[in-house]
Parts: C-alpha cells; sequence; structure tokens
C-alpha cells in the first residue's frame, strides 16, 4: 500500500488540510468569543483570560485545530522538497528548517491551550492577592510563547519558503507565480516580521506576508495535484 501513494500527493493533500485546518480553527476560536490563540501581556491579556473563562468548548476545538494544522504543514514541506529536489543540494535544508520552525510555532500554541486549561481557571477562582502572583505566571508563558512563535515563523516563512521559492523559480516545476508569492511570503512575513512588534504599522503590513503564505500553501496543493493529473513532460518541453 505504502509503496502506491506518492510523497508529493500526500504533500499537497496536507497542503490544502493546512488551510482548511487554519479556517475552520479561526472561526470555531472567533465564534466562542476568544480572537486570538497566543495571549500578549498587559491588560490585553488580563482581556484574553476572561474572554478564555467565558469561550466554550468551540475554543478548544478551534485551538487544537490550529495544532493539528502544524502538524500537517511539516508534512506538506517535505512533499514540496519531494517535487522541487531537483532544485539542488542545499533545498534539502528546506524541509528541516521549515520541521523545526513549525515544531516551535506549535509549541507556542500549545502553551496558550495549557494556560487555558489550568491557568485560566486557577487565576478566576483565586483571592486578588494570589491573582497578582498567578498574572506574573500568566505574562511569562505569553512571553515564553510569543518568543517561540515569532523564531519558528522566521526558520519557516524567513528561510524554509524563499528556498522553496527560488527552487519552484529555477526548475519551473510549478507555476512560477508561486515562486514570486513565496518571496512576498518571505519579505513580508518572516522579514519584516521581525520588526512588528516596534511598531503597529510594520505589524499591519507584514500581515499581508500572513494571509500570502495560506494563499502559498493552497496555490501549492492544487498545483501538486494538478501536476500528478498531467502527463510527464519530455525534458525538452519542461525547458521551453
Amino acid at each position: 500500500m505504502l509503496q502506491s501513494m506518492r510523497l508529493s500527493s500526500i504533500g499537497a493533500i496536507c497542503a490544502i488540510s493546512t488551510v482548511i485546518c487554519f479556517v475552520l480553527g479561526g472561526v470555531a476560536m472567533g465564534s466562542s468569543g476568544v480572537s486570538v490563540l497566543i495571549p500578549e501581556t498587559g491588560q490585553q491579556g488580563r482581556s484574553w483570560i476572561t474572554d478564555v473563562d467565558g469561550a466554550s468548548g468551540l475554543f478548544f476545538a478551534g485551538a487544537w485545530l490550529i495544532v493539528l494544522m502544524g502538524f500537517l504543514a511539516i508534512v506538506a514541506f517535505v512533499g514540496f522538497y519531494d517535487v522541487l529536489r531537483d532544485a539542488g543540494q542545499v533545498l534539502v535544508l528546506a524541509p528541516i528548517l521549515a520541521a523545526v520552525g513549525l515544531t516551535l510555532v506549535t509549541v507556542s500554541h500549545l502553551v496558550p491551550i495549557a494556560m487555558a486549561y489550568e491557568l485560566v481557571p486557577a487565576y478566576t477562582a483565586a483571592q486578588p492577592a494570589t491573582q497578582a502572583s498567578l498574572i506574573g505566571t500568566f505574562e511569562t508563558f505569553a512571553s515564553v510563547a510569543a518568543v517561540t512563535n515569532t523564531a519558528g515563523n522566521f526558520l519557516g516563512w524567513g528561510v524554509a519558503i524563499p528556498l522553496y521559492a527560488l527552487a519552484i523559480l529555477t526548475t519551473r516545476a510549478l507555476p512560477r507565480w508561486i515562486g514570486w508569492l513565496g518571496l512576498v511570503v518571505a519579505v513580508f512575513a518572516g522579514w519584516l516580521g521581525l520588526l512588528s512588534p516596534a511598531s503597529d504599522v510594520i505589524s499591519g503590513i507584514s500581515s499581508i506576508g500572513f494571509i500570502g503564505f495560506f494563499v502559498f500553501m493552497l496555490s501549492m496543493g492544487i498545483s501538486l495535484l494538478r501536476r500528478r493529473a498531467r502527463p510527464p513532460l519530455h525534458r525538452h518541453e519542461q525547458l521551453a
């Protein structure tokens, strides 16, 4: 059975499923009254605690879908490599760095889920003096989640994605516009995204890359499935 399965097809399905999980997860969390999974510190963090405490089970369902999204994306990136590996030996770094980055991102999502399960109800039920202590713990975990998420996103968006983008532009195994889209994701989400904490304007601009990433994943998935459906091209046709 395994011999009949193609890694590129599995990667394509996982890429499309990554987008589906993100959309469904975001809708579920939003419907529960919680707008973000990773909380901020300060007053916004306290608002997150209040929102999570009053949220329905849809919040946890949505949060776990976001975690599943990370697992699926790791497999998708390996599938991308299977198709683009003719670009050169350096491309082997792309799935490795993507897997490390997505692991960090997944950890950054698991931390607030654990906070929602344990820390939020403990804070809500505590006396004011105890809440003052717990809020320090909350903000520490929130900062850990945010920093881990930033590091993981940089490896994925800022390093792995441009490697795949250059491979697409070099090999032309997939539509070239997807390669250019990957470079847009790298610039706005991967590189400019590192500066987003310093400015709300930069943060807003970097969101272009965030949206572009999911368009990239969806486009890669569809293109890989369509590529399998087409008969293989001769070498002179690929270079034309």
